[in-house]
């Protein structure tokens, strides 16, 4: 070994607050995230959940001056126990590697910050593929006593995501054949497909559609009004969303909010009136939502949530007859779930084990809200 030859010093991944610069520019810096945007991580996320009374919280992963990351975190203050934290799809990474570092990171930080947390939740968005289960079984850091697994919080956490950075033949021709042909017979059929002003009657329709989807006989546990539309007036004020559809006699019949961070777009919201709509109009409706998305610049979208894979029937899980649907544009994605960590073990475990059902029980019944998280 040469004399002079001296040993590059090994990066340590650290976590720690935001800047206000950072936060100022926090929507460039989510969709710089190794597993890109997500508008689970956005601005106008951030705006839409202070409605349902949670404290956002800013994090960077950096190593040394350089950021690595960044995750958003929902806080609430649980009385005599400490704060909750949630971090959806995060840490927003990809590997089991990069998550175990990420995980150490936030264990020092949360160690050295003291900001009073007893408890995190994430869902990082690692796909559960071949041979991530003996990965995540030799890893050190995800299988230590304070880490405990559970299944995703959200239907999210299986979905189906479409790449969409193709043209328009050939993203019509990745469809299974049965998508196809909806698509071409709405086309014959000459349904148009348009854009809808984000005015008060159009939250109207959709609101009514969507309470319409799977026949109006699916539980499809909706979030309250005031969140949903400041999520559309956040999106659309920002340029990052709007909301698209098919009339009959002047009448909406199929209806969508669809969105988009960085590359990535999203079917936030969306229903149908079964007595109005015709063959193929979802399915053209859906087309068109990616071509358009495609075209502001996005290359994947994520149509949010089907049922398992042991799922058989609507009887089995409620978003068999919805995923079945979004499964003709492309296959399934899988997650690898939830994760508890135990900051504080002793208030943690009874967390676990009394105090979330019951804190969410209370938390539905006075804010007509579907879950603390």
């Amino acid at each position: 070994m040469p004399e002079n030859f001296q040993e590059e010093p090994m990066t340590t991944l650290t976590a720690r607050w935001a800047s206000e610069a950072e936060v100022s520019d926090w929507d460039a810096l989510v969709a710089a995230n190794p597993a890109g945007g997500d508008f689970r991580l956005s601005t106008a996320f951030v705006a839409a959940k202070r409605e349902l009374g949670v404290t956002p919280r800013h994090i960077v992963f950096a190593r040394e001056n350089t950021v690595e990351s960044v995750a958003l975190v929902l806080e609430r203050s649980i009385p005599a126990t400490g704060r909750l934290w949630y971090i959806p799809r995060g840490p927003a990474v990809t590997s089991v590697a990069a998550f175990a570092e990420h995980m150490d990171a936030l264990r020092a930080f949360l160690r050295a910050a003291r900001p009073g947390v007893f408890h995190v939740l994430m869902e990082p968005p690692v796909r559960d593929s071949e041979g991530v289960e003996d990965e995540i079984a030799a890893t050190a850091s995800l299988t230590a006593p304070d880490l405990a697994r559970r299944p995703g919080v959200h239907s999210n956490n299986r979905t189906v995501i479409v790449p969409i950075d193709k043209t328009d033949d050939e993203l019509l021709m990745a469809f299974n054949k049965k998508t196809r042909n909806m698509v071409r017979r709405a086309m014959k059929d000459g349904v148009e497909i348009k854009r809808f002003e984000p005015t008060e009657e159009t939250f109207g329709h959709l609101h009514r559609l969507m309470a319409m989807a799977g026949g109006g006989k699916v539980d499809l546990e909706l979030r309250p009004k005031r969140y949903v539309e400041a999520l559309w007036r956040e999106n659309v004020a920002r340029g990052e969303g709007f909301f698209l559809g098919a009339e009959v006699n002047g009448t909406p019949a199929v209806m969508s909010f669809v969105s988009h961070t960085g590359t990535s777009g999203y079917y936030e919201h969306g229903g149908s009136d079964r007595e109005l709509q015709s063959p193929g109009m979802a399915n053209l409706m859906q087309y068109e939502a990616m071509r358009l998305l495609r075209d502001e610049g996005c290359t994947t979208y994520d149509m949010l949530g089907v049922a398992p894979t042991w799922a058989k029937s609507g009887e089995d899980h409620p978003a068999y007859t919805f995923g079945q649907f979004k499964l003709g544009f492309g296959p399934r994605v899988e997650y690898i779930g939830g994760w508890d960590l135990q900051v504080r073990q002793p208030q943690s475990k009874l967390w676990l084990k009394f105090g979330e059902r019951g804190y969410n029980k209370l938390y539905q019944r006075f804010t007509g809200d579907i879950s603390i998280y």
